[in-house]
């Protein structure tokens, strides 16, 4: 078995070792070299065609400080470059000699014996395909991989890789679109609060490979801190149903009613639900109030403890992050900074359902702020709904600054 199966950043001298034991060959998702790429115009092209290649298939590792007979491993060649300069300047020739600019090009120097060898993985690319572009000009080579190697696709692969983007972003959609259909109509699997709900989507590309791995079950049922609902601090209590596991608010799971819960499916897909969000006032009998920048909060803080608990179970980007309200008519938005609320400064709702742009994340954000920084068009569109041109929680400069008071 080649590496693809763990995490970059966990790969040690012992994995590279039973590679050798092993005799694991080169296939479609793994090469070997003796030593890095050229700087001649050849070794460029060699670079570019390798890892688009990969992108373009189903993804791999490059193992530079691997020497090999007939593709077969045999000892480990500690590599004598600064490596810290040759990932730069493989990053710098794969950012202008390819398009569309490949994500998720990840590095890893690993330390052996006798020095260090370099890992680059490419994941399957779901912007495919990556043609080889050389001095400015679009040369139209694309490559595709196969067990034997590298290869230039014939018409109908290309067309196929070319029908692939469209082809996902509306199956995306339909699940969204029959999941709020199913939330609307109360088949949820929890009975919730109220009807009034705040809905996050969460889709890895990699979900909607037939191929694509499938999470570990067991692993989320050992761990499933961080899929707390949204609202929640941590998970009380969990249990396995047809999908995959589902992990609602409230630590008694015979209550006749939850708050909010987590639906973590087999597949990698996340459906997270909260209720409540917009209680009524029963002295004025006014409808429901809530604040954008309350509504906002708990979509960022949710969705980064989201992405790296899928991270950590090695589901990858990019991800497609989809927000929705339901129920909303007749409840009334604020922006809410700081808990005020001003008579004549809120909205009222007039749609039942309001569904905000998907937004596509091409890495797992790190914090909160980058969180908010990557959820920008999501967060303005939420400021609109409230009444304003434009969202406060930015800074000049395009920072995240708010901290949901």
């Amino acid at each position: 078995m080649a590496l693809q199966h763990i995490l970059i950043n966990d790969i040690d001298e012992q994995q590279l070792l039973r590679l050798i034991d092993g005799k694991v060959p080169e296939a479609r998702d793994i090469e070997y070299k003796r030593e890095s790429y050229g700087d001649g115009d050849s070794d460029r092209a060699e670079w570019l065609a390798d890892i688009s290649s990969f992108a373009n298939t189903a993804g791999g590792d490059i193992i530079i400080g691997m020497e090999a007979r007939a593709g077969v491993p045999t000892r480990l060649a500690p590599v004598t470059i600064n490596l810290d300069q040759e990932i730069l300047r493989l990053e710098q020739i794969a950012r202008s000699n390819l398009q569309p600019r490949i994500p998720n090009l990840a590095f890893r120097r690993v330390s052996v014996a006798d020095g260090e060898l370099l890992i680059i993985r490419t994941t399957r690319s779901y912007n495919a395909p990556h043609r080889i572009v050389r001095n400015g000009k679009g040369q139209n080579r694309f490559w595709a991989r196969s067990s034997a190697g590298k290869y230039e696709p014939n018409v109908d692969e290309l067309r196929a890789l070319f029908n692939l983007t469209p082809q996902l972003a509306d199956r995306i959609r339909d699940f969204r679109a029959d999941r709020l259909a199913k939330i609307a109509a109360e088949l949820t699997p929890v009975k919730l609060m109220d009807r009034m709900c705040l809905v996050l989507h969460v889709v890895p590309y990699s979900t909607l490979d037939p191929a694509g791995a499938l999470i570990s079950l067991p692993d989320v049922d050992q761990h499933p801190q961080p899929f707390a609902p949204i609202g929640s601090r941590s998970a009380s209590n969990w249990w396995v149903n047809f999908d995959g596991i589902v992990i609602p608010s409230n630590a008694n799971r015979e209550a006749p009613t939850q708050r909010a819960y987590t639906q973590v499916y087999r597949s990698g897909r996340i459906e997270a639900v909260a209720s409540s969000i917009a209680p009524g006032d029963d002295q004025s009998g006014k409808a429901g109030r809530f604040s954008s920048i309350g509504v906002e909060g708990k979509i960022l803080s949710s969705l980064v403890r989201y992405l790296k608990g899928l991270q950590a179970l090695g589901v990858e980007a990019p991800y497609a992050v989809m927000v929705s309200l339901i129920g909303t008519r007749g409840a009334h938005i604020n922006i809410g900074i700081q808990g005020t609320w001003v008579e004549d400064e809120y909205s009222a709702l007039i749609e039942d359902q309001y569904h905000f742009a998907e937004v596509i994340l091409e890495r797992v954000p790190m914090s909160i702020q980058e969180c908010g920084v990557m959820l920008r068009p999501f967060v303005e569109q939420l400021a609109n709904a409230a009444g304003r041109a434009a969202s406060p929680s930015f800074g000049p400069n395009g920072e995240y600054v708010n901290t949901f008071q």
